[in-house]
């Protein structure tokens, strides 16, 4: 296996129409050249102040490795360092590669971003800084995602900057094992420095990070502090309640995945703002997006929206090798096997989501949705209303058999782990290429016939209804099904996908043609 396969680059991130954004670019790019073998994860945190903390962990979430680089959207060094950094983990808790930071001059750095990134780079003007012992613990960690999820990542009380380095470092210090520093130097590309004085939050972080300072070395009192962090990981948390004896509670969020790509990131936006906007329940929302090639532009602007209405969401990658060589068809593009996946992005707390395709407009409460019982059923779904001929028998099915539609789906992410779906679908495809028309959705039917629970059909409303209506069904979801769509044909129901996409891009302060 090369190096590199085993490696997640985390770059925490947010965009700013400027310098910032011209250097992530460049460091994005810097990376993909030099390594192309790792795995880029990009944690956008569009939070006033930024919190960086939170970015860390988003992109955290999307990694699938077994090695974090965890590095800033301005720094960057010899892609060798790094060949060795990753060796010296297998005597370290985790690694800080340099003793000594380059901050190149504002002129030599506009010079060097203004070509591709390669190596070795010309640095002529520059300042340097000599770290210590204890300082500058932070803007370049390599550590194992075993130990990063053992202090459960970055605390998000952390806001703007500076305190969220010394924390972590204090938590993983104490419990993992101290860190080896190496010699090595790192490049720091220049932009207007903000100074800690700036930090509207920075007397709360001192405060913070002191709580941190004061345990060192103790891990029952350190874990203590780590109970009242804010992190989308927790595993202290989960330990404290199991240890009072205090019962966990199960899906205490409702957990919507889909999947797209930039070309689909309109209709992401105006599928998710439609299911935020009409959200009336109090239950908290987690959106998880399968991505194979989101800008970060369009991953700002949907975070912009998560957070308005109080949700959270975080951009995965997967490893999509296994579906490279699947037969796609038209409209029906690789991502949609990467649903297939979907088991791989929660552990084993999350026993439901609700997959809703990206090509949706969301009309009424999902929370109603969500509440249905499938206990004793590996999905809820609807019955397609597309296929008029019956594909049981390419499909290998009972003749009563019904066909669903793949495009909501309401997942018992338990009973999925138990029956190896995942496994069983891959299989099939793989064993029956020459049955397959619809992608996943006909290997999922086949797999699943006699195990799924149909669903009251105002849950997906497929174009198809139209023709041959259901008498007074008032459509809670319209999936804009088959090839023709709202944004590239005079589809029916184009008005509902327009209006939200108005005003969607209102919200956002966006052209109206946004």
């Amino acid at each position: 296996m090369q190096l590199f396969e085993r490696v997640s680059i985390l770059i925490p991130y947010k965009p700013d129409n400027g310098i910032r954004d011209v250097n992530f670019n460049w460091i994005k790019t810097f990376y993909e050249t030099m390594v192309p073998e790792a795995e880029i994860c990009v944690g956008v945190s569009t939070d006033e102040p930024f919190n960086r903390a939170r970015a860390i962990n988003l992109a955290a979430k999307q990694a699938t490795r077994d090695i974090f680089v965890i590095v800033d959207g301005d720094i960057f060094c010899d892609p060798e360092v790094m060949k060795e950094v990753i060796r010296h983990l297998q005597d370290a808790p985790w690694v800080i590669p340099f003793r000594k930071i380059v901050r190149i001059s504002e002129e030599n750095s506009k010079h060097l971003v203004s070509a591709p990134p390669m190596w070795p780079v010309e640095v002529a003007d520059f300042d340097i800084i000599h770290t210590s012992p204890f300082t500058y613990v932070g803007g370049f960690n390599v550590i194992p995602r075993e130990h990063f999820l053992a202090v459960g990542g970055f605390d998000e009380r952390f806001s703007g900057w500076g305190g969220e380095d010394d924390a972590f470092s204090s938590a993983v210090n104490t419990l993992c094992g101290h860190y080896k520093r190496l010699e090595h130097t790192i490049y720091h590309l220049w932009h207007p420095v903000v100074g800690y004085e700036n930090n509207p939050n920075g007397e709360r972080n001192l405060l913070l990070r002191e709580q941190y300072y004061e345990v060192v070395g103790n891990k029952e009192k350190m874990k203590q502090v780590l109970s009242g962090a804010e992190s989308m990981f927790q595993p202290v948390q989960e330990e404290n309640r199991k240890k009072s004896g205090t019962q966990v509670e199960r899906n205490e969020a409702i957990h919507i995945v889909t999947v797209s790509n930039d070309r689909y990131a309109e209709p992401l936006a105006v599928m998710v703002y439609s299911l935020l906007k009409n959200k009336t329940s109090d239950i908290p929302i987690h959106i998880h997006v399968i991505n194979s090639n989101i800008s970060e532009k369009h991953q700002a602007r949907l975070a912009k929206l998560a957070k308005k209405y109080e949700a959270t969401i975080q951009f995965h990658r997967i490893d999509s090798t296994v579906y490279s060589e699947f037969v796609t068809f038209a409209y029906l593009t690789e991502e949609t096997y990467y649903r297939i996946s979907i088991p791989d992005l929660f552990d084993e707390t999350v026993e439901k989501v609700l997959y809703l395709d990206c090509d949706i407009v969301v009309k009424k409460d999902i929370t109603e949705l969500w509440h249905t019982d499938i206990s004793g059923h590996l999905l809820g779904a609807v019955e397609d209303h597309w296929i008029k001929q019956s594909r049981n028998a390419d499909l290998l099915m009972p003749e009563e058999a019904k066909y669903f539609n793949a495009g909501v789906l309401l997942i018992n992410l338990k009973m999925w782990r138990e029956h190896h779906v995942k496994e069983k679908v891959i299989e099939f495809i793989r064993t029956h290429r020459d049955r397959i028309r619809y992608c996943d959705q006909d290997a999922l039917n086949a797999v699943l016939h006699g195990q799924w629970l149909p669903l009251d059909p105002k849950w997906n409303f497929q174009t198809y209804h139209l023709y041959d209506p259901i008498p007074k069904l008032k459509p809670a979801i319209i999936h804009y099904t088959g090839e023709n769509k709202p944004w590239n044909a005079n589809h029916p129901l184009k008005k509902y996908y327009w209006k939200y996409n108005k005003r969607f891009c209102k919200l956002t302060m966006e052209r109206p043609d946004c």
